[in-house]
């Protein structure tokens, strides 16, 4: 009986939270801290099914309110976005931002031994690839570095599926990763260890409080693995998370929030079929480092109006070395600042307007444009419009980005004497054609339990500065049509259900051609591009029940896509993407012990990608990995726990990319303590 009305207090007090402070989508949970000491606690919203029951593994949207939470999307996106919250990241024992989107719907992860190890997508995107947003600042060079970044210092994170995100960044056209820093409203100790096949060991070391007006947080972790025998693919890496919130007033709260890393890493070799070149290579990475810090004040004067503004910056270096070749050094920063400001322009209409700053420089060059400095300025405005109309919301907005390319790229170094990119000239002081996003959408509740949701967005994306297409040139701008219908169903008996179908016209848009040259600069293959037309649609399913009496919670998810390109007037089904990703999992609890059965399958799909020359696709996906995981927990409130478990129970062997599979079965162990 203790224990439930302390699971009862717990929930009164995060609902307190969350409509009193919470940032949602867009920004982070910002509780008022020291407010769980309060000795009578209101409850003023419904939980959420799918939150439902002790120990629920599942997470919803916060509740919808666009003063509090000014950068909340479309309500036609619910059925379109995903969020994994804390007590999932800790059930899918996650270590990456990668890692703990594995299981969402349409999830795909291609994972090879390259400088950027894994790229993860959704329905079958494979360019541009979704972008990322920490604690609402955006960040346009990031897929090096999440699949280092610390799950553990995170509240939630919420996908955004469908590439008609507008309020999020200039990238919203391309889906995007929002993700919610963790703040402390209550005293806590966290110890957690974790060791598995390869010698691979993952720690993490956190503690945060709150009281009175303020909260702090932070944590260190430490990773390592040896790799597969010879495979060149020792991993040491070393994080850290801070976060101090402060709150001055009752409508002032400030936020300060530290990310980084540092350690080395060795790119893994190459198995067959991929390219001789690539199979001896033996390169790493030390050290490779990031630091990232974001600041936010955000003003609630009134339940009319606020304004929230971000600032961060990050700083990546990465220096490298190959053996029988020189080191070299690739450094970036970037920074971003982000005003939003919500406004109730009447008792049902709420308007948002706001404005973003990034610049990004790389004094160093990057990648295969290593040598040459790089500096994109990106400019862009935003205005969004939404109507209550009571069971109808509707929602219309625009988006006007512009860049400025300062410097970049150009292989014509000194020293490159041969080679097909030996004529590609930097880009100086040229301002990129501007781009449009217009997005409308909407929902309908049917019922207290049905809803409707629906959006179409019609923008451009630019391709991005370094691709090159047959002619050395930088390929077009892409202009994209974007549709998502969904229907939803929210109940207490059972948790939640969406149905959404998506529509993908992309006209112009930047892919690859299996083309691959040499650069002069790295020796590494290049691949080149070319503007062609794709159309891609499919039916997503996206179930996620509650903690039933039995201790069962489980979740499904199934992505059946159709994705065709143009390929000379002819519309043929485009092969290098699958056609379903399913993904599940469940777990039982019955009194202490846990046990819990993840699965995930991707269909068959091919490329060339990292081949020889000439070499006909490889063929890659179509495996069905299971894995799964015992839990014991103790303590008086069953906080400690100890676990084992296994990866790919089955011993599967598969590759996501040509020459970079599997390992096989993985066995793993671990605890963790927390006070």
């Amino acid at each position: 009986m203790a224990r439930g009305r302390n699971a009862v207090v717990r929930w009164a007090a995060c609902c307190s939270l969350l409509t009193g402070l919470s940032a949602g989508v867009g920004a982070a949970d910002e509780p008022a801290p020291g407010e769980h000491q309060a000795p009578d606690v209101t409850i003023t919203g419904r939980r959420p099914p799918v939150e439902q029951g002790d120990r629920s593994a599942f997470t919803a949207l916060p509740p919808r309110d666009l003063v509090a939470r000014p950068l909340t999307e479309s309500p036609g996106l619910d059925t379109a976005t995903t969020v994994v919250g804390r007590q999932e990241i800790s059930w899918l024992d996650a270590y990456s931002l990668v890692d703990a989107l594995k299981y969402t719907p349409g999830a795909w992860t291609e994972t090879r031994g390259r400088k950027v190890k894994e790229f993860f997508s959704v329905r079958g995107q494979r360019y541009p690839h979704p972008e990322y947003v920490i604690d609402g600042a955006w960040q346009r060079e990031f897929h090096e570095s999440c699949y280092f970044f610390n799950a553990a210092a995170v509240e939630r994170i919420e996908l955004v599926r469908s590439s008609s995100a507008l309020l999020l960044g200039p990238g919203g056209m391309n889906g995007l990763v929002n993700v919610v820093p963790r703040t402390y409203a209550q005293p806590e100790t966290r110890i957690d260890v974790e060791y598995g096949r390869f010698n691979t060991w993952l720690m993490n070391l956190s503690h945060g409080d709150a009281w009175r007006n303020v909260s702090y947080g932070g944590g260190v972790g430490l990773r390592h693995t040896d790799g597969r025998d010879d495979g060149n693919a020792e991993e040491n890496i070393a994080n850290f998370f801070a976060r101090l919130v402060y709150r001055p007033t009752d409508a002032l709260t400030l936020g300060l929030t530290g990310y980084g890393f540092h350690g080395q890493r060795y790119l893994e070799r190459a198995k067959a079929p991929a390219s001789p070149q690539l199979r001896a290579r033996r390169q790493h990475f030390d050290p490779m480092c990031m630091y990232l810090v974001v600041g936010k004040a955000r003003y609630v004067g009134s339940d009319a109006a606020s304004t929230e503004v971000t600032a961060s910056y990050a700083h990546r270096r990465f220096v490298g070395d190959i053996v029988g070749g020189d080191d070299w050094t690739e450094r970036d920063y970037e920074y971003t600042l982000n005003v939003i400001q919500s406004l109730r322009v009447g008792q049902d209409n709420l308007l948002r307007f706001g404005g973003m700053l990034n610049r990004w420089v790389s004094p160093t060059g990057k990648r295969f444009y290593v040598g040459r400095r790089g500096d994109i300025s990106t400019y862009s405005g935003v205005i969004v419009d939404e109507h209550d109309f009571g069971r109808l919301k509707v929602n219309a907005g625009y988006r006007l980005t512009h860049s400025r390319v300062d410097d970049f790229g150009g292989f014509n170094v000194e020293g490159t004497q041969s080679g097909p990119l030996r004529t590609v000239d930097d880009v100086h002081n040229e301002w990129e054609d501007p781009l449009h996003a217009v997005s409308l959408g909407g929902s309908y509740a049917l019922t207290d339990e049905w809803s409707l949701h629906g959006n179409v967005s019609v923008g451009q994306i630019a391709a991005k500065p370094g691709l090159l297409d047959e002619d050395l040139q930088r390929p077009g701008t892409e202009r994209r049509v974007k549709l998502d219908l969904g229907v939803k169903r929210q109940w207490g008996a059972f948790g939640a259900a969406a149905l959404t179908a998506f529509y993908v016209h992309q006209k112009d848009a930047a892919l690859l051609t299996g083309t691959m040259v040499t650069s002069p600069v790295t020796g590494e293959e290049f691949a080149l591009y070319e503007n062609a037309d794709r159309r891609n649609w499919g039916l997503e399913l996206d179930l996620r029940t509650k903690r039933f009496a039995n201790g069962l919670q489980f979740f499904l998810n199934a992505v059946a896509m159709h994705t065709l390109r143009d390929d000379g007037g002819d519309w043929d089904r485009d092969n290098e993407v699958p056609e379903f990703v399913l993904g599940g999992g469940a777990s039982w609890l019955w009194k202490a012990l846990e046990v819990s059965v993840f699965t995930k399958h991707v269909s068959a799909y091919e490329n060339d990608r990292f081949l020889p020359q000439g070499a006909a696709p490889a063929d890659l996906g179509e495996f069905t990995e299971v894995n799964a995981k015992v839990a014991y927990y103790f303590g008086k409130q069953r906080e400690h726990y100890v676990f084992f478990g296994v990866d790919n129970i089955c011993d599967r062997t598969y590759s996501t990319v040509a020459g970079y599979p599997a390992e096989g079965r993985l066995f793993k162990t671990g605890f963790g303590l927390r006070f």
